[in-house]
Protein backbone atom coordinates (compact mmCIF):
# COMPACT_ATOMS: atom_id res chain seq x y z
CA UNK A 1 0.00 0.00 0.00
CA UNK A 2 1.60 3.12 -1.17
CA UNK A 3 1.47 6.19 1.35
CA UNK A 4 -0.80 8.91 1.13
CA UNK A 5 0.47 11.55 -1.24
CA UNK A 6 1.82 14.73 0.57
CA UNK A 7 -0.33 17.80 0.34
CA UNK A 8 2.95 19.68 -0.03
CA UNK A 9 4.37 18.39 -3.64
CA UNK A 10 7.98 18.11 -3.40
CA UNK A 11 7.91 17.59 0.11
CA UNK A 12 8.23 14.39 2.61
CA UNK A 13 5.03 13.94 4.01
CA UNK A 14 2.25 16.01 5.77
CA UNK A 15 2.89 17.15 9.73
CA UNK A 16 0.37 16.17 12.41
CA UNK A 17 -1.56 18.78 13.50
CA UNK A 18 0.41 18.69 16.80
CA UNK A 19 3.68 18.40 14.47
CA UNK A 20 2.88 21.55 13.20
CA UNK A 21 1.89 23.38 16.50
CA UNK A 22 5.40 22.49 17.62
CA UNK A 23 7.38 23.32 14.77
CA UNK A 24 5.98 26.71 13.97
CA UNK A 25 8.48 29.79 15.18
CA UNK A 26 7.56 31.46 18.09
CA UNK A 27 6.93 35.13 17.34
CA UNK A 28 9.55 37.05 18.73
CA UNK A 29 10.29 40.69 17.87
CA UNK A 30 13.75 41.46 18.71
CA UNK A 31 14.47 45.07 20.26
CA UNK A 32 17.69 46.84 19.68
CA UNK A 33 19.11 46.06 22.92
CA UNK A 34 18.58 42.48 22.42
CA UNK A 35 20.52 42.50 18.92
CA UNK A 36 23.58 44.73 21.11
CA UNK A 37 23.48 41.79 23.15
CA UNK A 38 23.63 39.13 20.23
CA UNK A 39 27.75 40.89 19.28
CA UNK A 40 28.62 44.06 17.82
CA UNK A 41 29.77 42.17 14.82
CA UNK A 42 26.58 40.33 14.24
CA UNK A 43 24.89 41.31 11.16
CA UNK A 44 21.47 41.04 10.01
CA UNK A 45 20.34 39.00 7.65
CA UNK A 46 18.78 40.25 4.23
CA UNK A 47 15.06 39.87 3.50
CA UNK A 48 14.24 36.41 1.99
CA UNK A 49 11.57 37.40 -0.25
CA UNK A 50 13.46 39.60 -2.74
CA UNK A 51 12.00 42.22 -5.37
CA UNK A 52 13.81 39.53 -8.48
CA UNK A 53 10.73 36.59 -6.39
CA UNK A 54 7.96 39.00 -6.63
CA UNK A 55 8.84 39.93 -10.16
CA UNK A 56 8.96 36.44 -10.85
CA UNK A 57 5.21 35.63 -9.74
CA UNK A 58 4.00 38.67 -11.86
CA UNK A 59 6.01 37.16 -14.90
CA UNK A 60 4.57 34.10 -14.27
CA UNK A 61 0.67 35.02 -13.78
CA UNK A 62 1.31 37.13 -17.11
CA UNK A 63 2.93 34.17 -19.14
CA UNK A 64 -0.33 32.13 -18.08
CA UNK A 65 -2.73 34.10 -18.69
CA UNK A 66 -1.35 35.41 -22.12
CA UNK A 67 -0.62 31.52 -23.21
CA UNK A 68 -4.28 30.83 -22.14
CA UNK A 69 -5.66 33.54 -24.14
CA UNK A 70 -2.88 32.21 -27.11
CA UNK A 71 -4.72 28.75 -26.93
CA UNK A 72 -8.14 30.57 -27.13
CA UNK A 73 -7.68 32.67 -29.76
CA UNK A 74 -5.73 29.54 -32.28
CA UNK A 75 -9.23 27.69 -31.38
CA UNK A 76 -11.25 30.86 -32.85
CA UNK A 77 -8.95 30.78 -35.78
CA UNK A 78 -9.17 26.97 -36.34
CA UNK A 79 -12.68 27.59 -36.44
CA UNK A 80 -12.84 30.76 -38.90
CA UNK A 81 -10.84 28.64 -41.15
CA UNK A 82 -13.18 26.20 -41.28
CA UNK A 83 -11.47 23.12 -39.10
CA UNK A 84 -14.10 22.31 -36.55
CA UNK A 85 -11.89 18.95 -35.66
CA UNK A 86 -8.50 20.69 -35.30
CA UNK A 87 -10.68 23.34 -33.01
CA UNK A 88 -12.73 20.96 -30.92
CA UNK A 89 -9.43 19.45 -30.10
CA UNK A 90 -7.68 22.39 -28.91
CA UNK A 91 -10.81 23.43 -26.71
CA UNK A 92 -10.67 20.18 -25.27
CA UNK A 93 -6.90 20.44 -25.05
CA UNK A 94 -7.29 23.73 -23.04
CA UNK A 95 -10.47 22.57 -21.21
CA UNK A 96 -9.18 18.85 -19.59
CA UNK A 97 -5.52 19.83 -17.48
CA UNK A 98 -7.12 22.96 -16.62
CA UNK A 99 -9.73 21.20 -14.60
CA UNK A 100 -7.22 18.47 -13.30
CA UNK A 101 -5.11 21.61 -11.70
CA UNK A 102 -8.28 22.90 -10.32
CA UNK A 103 -8.95 19.35 -9.08
CA UNK A 104 -5.50 18.90 -7.66
CA UNK A 105 -5.13 22.58 -6.19
CA UNK A 106 -9.26 22.57 -4.04
CA UNK A 107 -7.79 18.49 -2.62
CA UNK A 108 -4.59 20.45 -1.67
CA UNK A 109 -6.45 23.52 0.19
CA UNK A 110 -8.79 20.61 1.57
CA UNK A 111 -5.95 19.02 2.90
CA UNK A 112 -4.19 21.94 4.37
CA UNK A 113 -7.44 22.47 6.06
CA UNK A 114 -7.19 19.52 7.98
CA UNK A 115 -4.26 20.99 9.55
CA UNK A 116 -5.35 24.62 9.83
CA UNK A 117 -8.91 24.84 9.30
CA UNK A 118 -10.58 28.18 7.78
CA UNK A 119 -13.64 28.92 8.87
CA UNK A 120 -14.16 32.06 6.37
CA UNK A 121 -16.68 31.27 3.92
CA UNK A 122 -15.60 33.72 1.45
CA UNK A 123 -12.31 32.17 1.39
CA UNK A 124 -13.76 28.84 -0.02
CA UNK A 125 -16.22 31.03 -2.32
CA UNK A 126 -12.96 32.51 -3.64
CA UNK A 127 -11.48 29.15 -3.94
CA UNK A 128 -14.31 27.66 -5.88
CA UNK A 129 -14.60 30.48 -8.21
CA UNK A 130 -11.05 30.00 -9.23
CA UNK A 131 -11.56 26.39 -9.71
CA UNK A 132 -11.01 26.78 -13.91
CA UNK A 133 -8.28 28.76 -13.63
CA UNK A 134 -6.37 28.24 -9.98
CA UNK A 135 -3.02 28.82 -10.78
CA UNK A 136 -4.17 32.40 -10.68
CA UNK A 137 -4.90 32.10 -6.98
CA UNK A 138 -1.82 29.90 -6.11
CA UNK A 139 0.72 32.89 -7.70
CA UNK A 140 -1.41 35.22 -5.30
CA UNK A 141 -1.41 33.08 -2.36
CA UNK A 142 2.33 32.80 -3.03
CA UNK A 143 2.41 37.15 -3.12
CA UNK A 144 0.63 36.88 -0.42
CA UNK A 145 2.91 34.96 2.13
CA UNK A 146 6.19 36.59 0.27
CA UNK A 147 4.94 40.09 0.80
CA UNK A 148 4.33 39.06 4.72
CA UNK A 149 7.77 37.71 4.98
CA UNK A 150 9.02 41.11 3.90
CA UNK A 151 6.99 43.04 6.19
CA UNK A 152 8.15 40.58 9.35
CA UNK A 153 11.56 41.07 7.77
CA UNK A 154 11.28 44.78 8.05
CA UNK A 155 9.40 44.57 11.84
CA UNK A 156 12.76 42.46 12.63
CA UNK A 157 10.79 39.55 13.34
CA UNK A 158 12.60 36.80 11.70
CA UNK A 159 11.38 34.03 12.53
CA UNK A 160 8.11 35.06 11.78
CA UNK A 161 9.64 36.04 8.28
CA UNK A 162 11.12 32.63 7.96
CA UNK A 163 7.70 30.77 8.52
CA UNK A 164 5.92 33.13 5.80
CA UNK A 165 8.83 32.22 3.78
CA UNK A 166 8.69 28.73 4.00
CA UNK A 167 4.86 28.88 2.69
CA UNK A 168 5.80 30.91 0.28
CA UNK A 169 8.26 28.10 -1.25
CA UNK A 170 5.02 25.74 -0.58
CA UNK A 171 2.88 27.47 -2.53
CA UNK A 172 5.33 28.23 -5.53
CA UNK A 173 6.38 24.79 -5.60
CA UNK A 174 2.69 23.55 -6.11
CA UNK A 175 2.17 26.03 -8.65
CA UNK A 176 4.87 25.19 -10.13
CA UNK A 177 3.55 21.67 -10.75
CA UNK A 178 0.09 22.82 -12.10
CA UNK A 179 1.65 24.77 -14.49
CA UNK A 180 3.80 22.00 -15.64
CA UNK A 181 1.27 19.51 -15.99
CA UNK A 182 -1.56 22.74 -17.84
CA UNK A 183 1.90 23.41 -20.14
CA UNK A 184 2.63 19.54 -21.31
CA UNK A 185 -1.29 18.41 -21.61
CA UNK A 186 -2.28 21.58 -23.02
CA UNK A 187 0.13 23.29 -24.75
CA UNK A 188 2.08 20.67 -25.81
CA UNK A 189 -0.81 18.77 -27.97
CA UNK A 190 -1.62 22.11 -29.69
CA UNK A 191 1.87 22.59 -31.08
CA UNK A 192 2.53 18.95 -32.02
CA UNK A 193 -1.12 20.01 -33.97
CA UNK A 194 -0.14 23.36 -35.23
CA UNK A 195 3.46 21.80 -36.58
CA UNK A 196 2.36 19.15 -38.35
CA UNK A 197 -0.21 21.15 -40.22
CA UNK A 198 2.85 23.28 -40.80
CA UNK A 199 4.80 20.50 -41.94
CA UNK A 200 1.92 19.11 -44.78
CA UNK A 201 1.69 23.50 -45.98
CA UNK A 202 4.74 24.54 -48.14
CA UNK A 203 6.39 27.95 -47.08
CA UNK A 204 4.72 29.60 -50.21
CA UNK A 205 1.01 29.40 -49.34
CA UNK A 206 1.73 31.66 -46.07
CA UNK A 207 -0.16 34.35 -46.73
CA UNK A 208 -2.66 36.77 -46.19
CA UNK A 209 -6.26 35.75 -47.22
CA UNK A 210 -8.85 38.48 -48.82
CA UNK A 211 -10.47 39.82 -45.72
CA UNK A 212 -7.74 40.99 -43.95
CA UNK A 213 -7.42 38.51 -41.41
CA UNK A 214 -3.93 36.83 -40.51
CA UNK A 215 -3.88 33.60 -42.46
CA UNK A 216 -4.05 30.52 -39.94
CA UNK A 217 -0.11 28.96 -40.37
CA UNK A 218 1.22 32.34 -39.66
CA UNK A 219 -0.99 32.12 -36.13
CA UNK A 220 0.23 28.28 -36.18
CA UNK A 221 3.58 29.25 -37.16
CA UNK A 222 3.23 32.42 -33.99
CA UNK A 223 2.00 29.65 -31.38
CA UNK A 224 4.64 27.61 -32.40
CA UNK A 225 7.43 29.65 -31.40
CA UNK A 226 5.55 31.41 -28.69
CA UNK A 227 5.01 28.40 -26.63
CA UNK A 228 7.89 26.37 -27.10
CA UNK A 229 10.79 29.62 -26.35
CA UNK A 230 8.78 30.89 -23.51
CA UNK A 231 5.40 28.99 -21.90
CA UNK A 232 6.92 25.70 -22.31
CA UNK A 233 10.86 25.62 -21.57
CA UNK A 234 10.69 28.54 -18.94
CA UNK A 235 7.47 26.41 -17.34
CA UNK A 236 9.89 23.45 -16.97
CA UNK A 237 13.05 26.08 -15.69
CA UNK A 238 10.49 27.51 -12.72
CA UNK A 239 9.52 23.74 -11.82
CA UNK A 240 13.10 22.91 -11.50
CA UNK A 241 13.88 25.89 -9.68
CA UNK A 242 10.99 25.86 -7.21
CA UNK A 243 11.74 22.10 -6.45
CA UNK A 244 15.28 22.41 -5.63
CA UNK A 245 14.51 25.15 -3.43
CA UNK A 246 11.91 22.98 -1.25
CA UNK A 247 13.65 19.76 -1.46
CA UNK A 248 16.54 22.02 0.42
CA UNK A 249 13.99 23.56 2.58
CA UNK A 250 12.81 19.47 3.27
CA UNK A 251 16.01 18.67 4.24
CA UNK A 252 16.74 21.83 6.48
CA UNK A 253 13.97 20.81 8.77
CA UNK A 254 14.87 17.36 8.99
CA UNK A 255 18.52 18.17 10.08
CA UNK A 256 16.54 21.04 12.13
CA UNK A 257 14.82 18.39 14.15
CA UNK A 258 17.73 15.98 14.27
CA UNK A 259 20.31 18.75 16.16
CA UNK A 260 17.98 21.64 16.70
CA UNK A 261 20.90 23.18 18.54
CA UNK A 262 23.70 22.70 16.05
CA UNK A 263 25.14 26.40 14.17
CA UNK A 264 25.14 24.54 11.08
CA UNK A 265 21.26 23.69 10.81
CA UNK A 266 20.43 27.08 12.60
CA UNK A 267 21.68 29.51 9.42
CA UNK A 268 20.84 27.08 6.60
CA UNK A 269 18.86 29.74 4.64
CA UNK A 270 22.49 31.64 4.91
CA UNK A 271 23.87 29.45 2.02
CA UNK A 272 22.84 29.05 -1.49
CA UNK A 273 22.53 25.39 -1.14
CA UNK A 274 19.23 25.10 -3.12
CA UNK A 275 19.36 28.24 -5.14
CA UNK A 276 19.97 27.67 -9.21
CA UNK A 277 22.49 30.17 -10.77
CA UNK A 278 21.88 32.31 -13.85
CA UNK A 279 24.25 29.78 -15.19
CA UNK A 280 22.63 26.99 -14.24
CA UNK A 281 19.01 27.91 -15.25
CA UNK A 282 20.61 28.92 -18.57
CA UNK A 283 22.14 25.73 -18.75
CA UNK A 284 18.17 23.83 -18.37
CA UNK A 285 16.37 26.34 -20.06
CA UNK A 286 19.00 25.55 -23.19
CA UNK A 287 18.23 21.89 -22.07
CA UNK A 288 14.68 21.83 -22.15
CA UNK A 289 13.81 23.79 -25.52
CA UNK A 290 16.16 21.83 -27.23
CA UNK A 291 14.63 18.44 -25.89
CA UNK A 292 10.94 19.49 -25.64
CA UNK A 293 11.37 20.90 -29.54
CA UNK A 294 12.89 17.45 -30.77
CA UNK A 295 10.02 15.43 -29.10
CA UNK A 296 7.47 17.81 -30.58
CA UNK A 297 9.15 17.38 -33.94
CA UNK A 298 9.20 13.79 -33.40
CA UNK A 299 5.11 13.26 -33.34
CA UNK A 300 4.54 16.07 -35.51
CA UNK A 301 6.19 13.79 -38.00
CA UNK A 302 4.37 10.66 -37.07
CA UNK A 303 1.23 12.88 -37.66
CA UNK A 304 1.70 13.77 -41.36
CA UNK A 305 2.74 10.16 -42.06
CA UNK A 306 -0.12 8.22 -39.59
CA UNK A 307 -2.00 10.78 -37.93
CA UNK A 308 -4.59 7.56 -37.36
CA UNK A 309 -2.26 5.60 -35.52
CA UNK A 310 -0.61 8.26 -33.64
CA UNK A 311 -2.42 6.92 -30.66
CA UNK A 312 -0.19 3.82 -30.18
CA UNK A 313 3.31 5.60 -29.52
CA UNK A 314 1.93 8.09 -27.33
CA UNK A 315 -0.51 5.48 -25.41
CA UNK A 316 2.45 2.68 -24.80
CA UNK A 317 5.16 5.06 -23.53
CA UNK A 318 2.42 7.13 -21.41
CA UNK A 319 1.45 3.71 -20.29
CA UNK A 320 5.15 3.13 -19.78
CA UNK A 321 6.19 6.44 -17.84
CA UNK A 322 3.12 6.00 -15.62
CA UNK A 323 4.38 2.53 -14.47
CA UNK A 324 8.02 4.02 -14.02
CA UNK A 325 7.15 6.67 -11.73
CA UNK A 326 4.27 4.94 -10.11
CA UNK A 327 6.81 2.17 -8.82
CA UNK A 328 9.41 4.59 -8.39
CA UNK A 329 7.99 7.52 -6.37
CA UNK A 330 6.97 6.05 -2.68
CA UNK A 331 4.40 9.12 -2.13
CA UNK A 332 3.42 9.35 -5.84
CA UNK A 333 -0.61 8.70 -6.25
CA UNK A 334 -1.71 6.62 -9.40
CA UNK A 335 -3.70 10.03 -10.55
CA UNK A 336 0.06 12.19 -10.38
CA UNK A 337 1.93 9.13 -11.46
CA UNK A 338 -0.60 9.32 -14.94
CA UNK A 339 -0.53 13.07 -15.24
CA UNK A 340 3.38 13.01 -15.13
CA UNK A 341 3.30 10.34 -17.53
CA UNK A 342 1.97 13.14 -20.07
CA UNK A 343 4.63 15.21 -19.05
CA UNK A 344 7.81 12.61 -19.86
CA UNK A 345 6.08 12.18 -23.35
CA UNK A 346 8.24 15.74 -24.32
CA UNK A 347 10.40 15.96 -21.32
CA UNK A 348 12.50 14.36 -18.23
CA UNK A 349 11.91 16.35 -14.57
CA UNK A 350 13.03 15.04 -11.64
CA UNK A 351 9.94 13.86 -9.79
CA UNK A 352 12.23 13.16 -6.46
CA UNK A 353 15.07 14.04 -4.44
CA UNK A 354 18.63 11.86 -5.02
CA UNK A 355 20.69 11.14 -7.73
CA UNK A 356 19.22 10.79 -11.38
CA UNK A 357 22.40 9.62 -13.35
CA UNK A 358 19.83 6.02 -14.02
CA UNK A 359 16.30 7.26 -14.70
CA UNK A 360 17.58 9.88 -17.28
CA UNK A 361 19.70 7.55 -19.32
CA UNK A 362 16.65 5.26 -19.36
CA UNK A 363 14.87 8.11 -20.36
CA UNK A 364 17.22 9.37 -22.86
CA UNK A 365 17.98 5.62 -24.67
CA UNK A 366 13.64 4.92 -24.83
CA UNK A 367 13.93 8.27 -26.76
CA UNK A 368 16.78 7.95 -28.86
CA UNK A 369 15.03 4.44 -29.93
CA UNK A 370 11.55 5.62 -30.56
CA UNK A 371 13.23 8.65 -32.67
CA UNK A 372 14.87 6.24 -34.97
CA UNK A 373 11.83 4.19 -35.41
CA UNK A 374 10.03 7.50 -36.24
CA UNK A 375 12.86 8.93 -38.88
CA UNK A 376 12.04 5.44 -41.10
CA UNK A 377 8.92 5.95 -41.25
CA UNK A 378 8.87 9.33 -41.84
CA UNK A 379 11.74 8.97 -44.82
CA UNK A 380 9.57 6.40 -46.47
CA UNK A 381 5.96 7.63 -45.85
CA UNK A 382 7.01 10.92 -46.66
CA UNK A 383 9.66 11.21 -49.23
CA UNK A 384 8.73 14.70 -51.06
CA UNK A 385 7.69 16.73 -47.95
CA UNK A 386 9.54 20.04 -48.27
CA UNK A 387 10.60 19.50 -44.69
CA UNK A 388 12.02 16.05 -45.29
CA UNK A 389 15.69 16.66 -44.07
CA UNK A 390 15.03 19.64 -42.05
CA UNK A 391 12.47 17.37 -39.54
CA UNK A 392 14.77 14.76 -39.54
CA UNK A 393 17.91 16.89 -38.86
CA UNK A 394 16.04 18.90 -35.90
CA UNK A 395 14.64 15.49 -34.21
CA UNK A 396 18.39 14.39 -33.89
CA UNK A 397 20.09 17.90 -33.37
CA UNK A 398 17.74 18.66 -30.54
CA UNK A 399 17.86 15.47 -28.41
CA UNK A 400 21.54 15.43 -28.96
CA UNK A 401 22.22 19.28 -28.42
CA UNK A 402 19.81 18.84 -25.21
CA UNK A 403 22.25 15.83 -24.00
CA UNK A 404 25.18 18.54 -24.50
CA UNK A 405 23.45 20.91 -22.00
CA UNK A 406 21.98 18.22 -19.71
CA UNK A 407 25.71 17.26 -19.13
CA UNK A 408 26.63 20.50 -18.93
CA UNK A 409 24.53 21.35 -15.88
CA UNK A 410 25.14 18.33 -14.28
CA UNK A 411 28.80 18.45 -14.46
CA UNK A 412 29.37 22.49 -13.96
CA UNK A 413 26.30 24.29 -13.00
CA UNK A 414 24.42 21.86 -10.41
CA UNK A 415 24.12 23.81 -6.94
CA UNK A 416 25.46 20.39 -5.58
CA UNK A 417 27.89 19.55 -8.63
CA UNK A 418 30.34 18.05 -5.82
CA UNK A 419 28.05 14.79 -5.05
CA UNK A 420 27.40 14.92 -8.55
CA UNK A 421 27.51 10.81 -9.50
CA UNK A 422 30.06 11.96 -12.54
CA UNK A 423 31.98 13.97 -10.36
CA UNK A 424 32.13 11.53 -7.67
CA UNK A 425 33.27 8.83 -10.39
CA UNK A 426 36.18 11.20 -11.24
CA UNK A 427 37.26 11.71 -7.66
CA UNK A 428 37.26 7.72 -6.57
CA UNK A 429 39.42 7.59 -10.01
CA UNK A 430 42.16 10.06 -8.72
CA UNK A 431 42.33 8.21 -5.47
CA UNK A 432 42.92 5.23 -7.06
CA UNK A 433 45.51 6.49 -9.25
CA UNK A 434 46.79 8.33 -6.25
CA UNK A 435 46.97 5.21 -4.37
CA UNK A 436 48.99 3.05 -6.93
CA UNK A 437 51.67 5.93 -7.24
CA UNK A 438 52.52 5.83 -3.70
CA UNK A 439 52.45 1.89 -3.22
CA UNK A 440 55.02 2.15 -6.42
CA UNK A 441 57.10 4.63 -4.94
CA UNK A 442 56.50 3.25 -1.41
CA UNK A 443 58.22 -0.58 -3.33
CA UNK A 444 60.51 1.64 -5.01
CA UNK A 445 61.88 2.62 -1.58
CA UNK A 446 62.04 -0.58 -0.10
CA UNK A 447 64.20 -2.45 -2.76
CA UNK A 448 68.02 -2.77 -1.70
Amino acid sequence: MKPRPSKRVAFVGVPTSQEAKRDTPIHQDLTEEEEEEEGEHTRRPSCMFTAWNELVIWFSVTFYVADLCLDLWVCAAHFDAGRPRSAWFIFFCILLPNLYAGYKSLQWYLRAHEILPIRRPSVWIIRVLFFPISPILRYMDAWIYGRRARQNWHNHNLAQERKNFENYLVENAEVALLRLVIIFLEDAPIVVLNLAQLLETPPGMWAMIPEGKPDPEIVRFGSVIAKLSCTMTLGVVHYMSCNKLAWHLANSQGKKTQDADSPSTKDTWENNKGVLSWTAEVTIYCWQLLAITSRVVAYALFWVVHFGLLWVPILVRWMLHTLWIYFDVAEMSLVNSIAFGGVYLFSFVTTSPGRQILRITLYYVITFGEHIIIAIIWHFGAPDNYFHTYGIGVMFGGTAGGVLFLTLYYSCCHPDKETVWIRQKLREVQEKARARRESRTADQLELP
